[in-house]
């Protein structure tokens, strides 16, 4: 069994040889390579409930979404900081869905 390290936001920004971070505020490739997600920001504004950002597990597009974040109301932010590292094995890819209003995503990754 691997041993797990729970990283927190500034503990994953803190790693400098490690980790990076990208900020979108549209559909965009994060990571053209194989990588993991050390934690995800988000904020919206002037959205619509259920418009939602995907966070997939490739290099366009075209891959599964491994996490998803849904809007409860038109202007919210809110921090993803998972247990572990999740593992995307083909890319990283942000799939922004919105019928309206404005988003910033910021992917901590390495």
């Amino acid at each position: 069994m691997a041993n797990l390290h729970k990283f927190t936001v500034q503990e994953a920004l803190n790693r400098p040889t490690e980790a990076l971070s990208s900020v979108l505020t549209a559909d965009g490739q994060v990571k053209a390579t194989a990588g993991s997600v050390l934690a995800v920001m988000v904020s919206v504004n002037g959205v619509t409930a259920a418009d939602k950002i995907e966070i997939k597990n490739s290099a366009d597009n075209s891959g599964t979404a491994l996490l998803s974040f849904v809007a409860t109301a038109s202007a919210q932010s809110w921090m993803f900081t998972p247990g572990t590292d999740i593992k995307f094995d083909t890319g990283i890819y942000v799939d922004v869905t919105l019928t309206g209003g404005t988003c910033s995503v910021t992917t901590i990754y390495i």
